[in-house]
C-alpha cells in the first residue's frame, strides 16, 4: 500500500467540499442519496485528491475500476442498463448495493451516484496500488 493515509485524506477532502459537518461524516454515506453529491462535486473532490495523492481520478477510470474486468458488452445493455453479470461485478466493488432493488434499473449514468465514500476510499487505494506496481 502507500504511505497516504487514504482513509484520512478523503475524509478531509469531503468535508471540506461538501461542507458537512465532521461529526455526520460516515464512510457508508452516499453520494447522491445522501450528500446529494451532483457530478460537478465528484469531480471537484476527484480533482482534489489528485492534487494531494500521486493518483489520476476520471470519471471514466472510475467506470472502468466499478466495471472490472468485465466486458463492455457484458457489462451493459445498448440502453445503458446495467447487466446480470455487470451487477455481479458491482457488488464486489459496492457491497452495499442491492443487487434486488437494481434489477434491470441501474443504468452507468446512474452507477457513480450510488457510491459511497467507502467505495471510494476503496478506489484510491486500489489506484494507488496499482501505481506503485507499475513502479516497481
Amino acid at each position: 500500500m502507500s504511505h497516504y493515509d487514504v482513509n484520512e485524506l478523503v475524509r478531509s477532502i469531503v468535508i471540506d467540499t461538501l461542507g458537512i459537518p465532521t461529526d455526520l461524516y460516515s464512510t457508508d454515506l452516499v453520494f447522491s442519496a445522501d450528500l446529494g453529491l451532483e457530478s460537478l462535486d465528484l469531480l471537484d473532490i476527484f480533482f482534489r485528491i489528485e492534487c494531494t495523492a500521486p493518483v489520476i481520478l476520471s470519471v471514466e477510470k472510475c467506470g472502468r475500476y466499478l466495471q472490472g474486468a468485465v466486458p463492455d458488452t457484458e457489462f451493459c445493455d445498448a440502453r445503458g442498463i446495467i447487466s446480470g453479470r455487470g451487477m455481479e461485478q458491482l457488488t464486489t466493488v459496492m457491497p452495499q448495493l442491492d443487487a434486488v432493488r437494481w434489477d434491470g434499473k441501474l443504468t452507468l449514468d446512474r452507477m457513480l451516484a450510488e457510491m459511497t465514500i467507502g467505495n471510494l476510499i476503496s478506489m484510491v487505494e486500489n489506484l494507488l496500488a496499482e501505481g506503485q506496481a507499475a513502479h516497481a
